[in-house]
């Protein structure tokens, strides 16, 4: 599949079965051959005939806002099966909706907030302690304390190569959320995005060193080389953690649409 979104067509007489594996669907064929289609790249499904879907296959294109669409094998209409997100307001002109609201911007910030506050009740649940804060910055003091003791290098630096990689997947993820061109530019001063979901991601990244997926250092590549595989690595779990993000701040931002 191209980087743009595409539909996928599945036939009953090559498709046997529809899983999902990390953040993509896995189709196996009746050769016993598995195809991998990432979910962010998948704009709707068409199935013909009779073919196999797991449960959570199903959840994950709900999830992504992926309708599917089921026919017999005469091309007959059989249904489909929408998500909340499927044929109503894109996340971007919510947030250009969000930012003309006069509650916009304390919605906006009340979901980064409270993405801050989860990610520190899972870093502290790392160590089994009990982090005295709310926000990011008011426990990074510790939490880099924690991160520095399991570093190959130093924590500046980790965070530092870490960012050229997370705002090329940041853009990615936007972009199959039918973000324009216009990824990076803020839509307020303090309504911005990307640079809000770059951040999780970075805090993302210290909370897999929490919970023990340290980076390994090669010599011979480099340090950039080495925590730029430990990303690949774990592009998965970033895609995955953005992608909730993402959805929760859909949510919130519908409230106000629908007011």
């Amino acid at each position: 599949m191209s980087e743009a979104r595409q539909a996928l067509y599945l036939d009953s007489l090559q498709a046997d079965r529809v899983s999902v594996e990390a953040v993509a669907l896995r189709v196996q064929t009746h050769a016993q051959l598995s195809l991998f289609y990432p979910l962010r790249r998948i704009a709707r499904v068409v199935v013909t005939g009779k073919v196999e879907w797991q449960t959570a296959a199903l959840l994950a294109c709900l999830d992504y806002g992926i309708p599917l669409a089921f026919r017999d094998r005469d091309g007959r209409l059989i249904g489909h099966c929408l998500s909340e997100r499927s044929n109503q307001t894109p996340l971007e002109a919510l947030l250009v909706y969000c930012a003309d609201h006069p509650e916009g911007d304390a919605v906006y910030q009340q979901w980064r907030c409270q993405e801050e506050y989860q990610w520190v009740q899972r870093a502290g649940r790392t160590r089994q302690y009990h982090l005295q804060g709310r926000l990011a910055y008011q426990v990074m003091g510790q939490v880099e304390r924690w991160v520095q003791a399991l570093l190959p290098c130093r924590f500046g630096q980790f965070t530092a190569q870490l960012q050229a990689p997370i705002a090329s997947h940041v853009a990615e993820v936007l972009a199959a959320y039918g973000f324009s061109d216009n990824i990076h530019l803020p839509v307020t001063r303090r309504v911005h995005l990307a640079r809000d979901l770059a951040q999780l991601l970075i805090l993302e990244a210290y909370w897999l060193v929490l919970r023990g997926e340290r980076p390994s250092l090669q010599a011979e590549r480099g340090l950039r080389y080495s925590l730029v595989a430990f990303y690949e690595l774990h592009q998965a779990h970033f895609e995955e953690r953005a992608r909730i993000a993402l959805n929760r701040l859909w949510r919130q931002l519908k409230t106000l649409e629908v007011d």
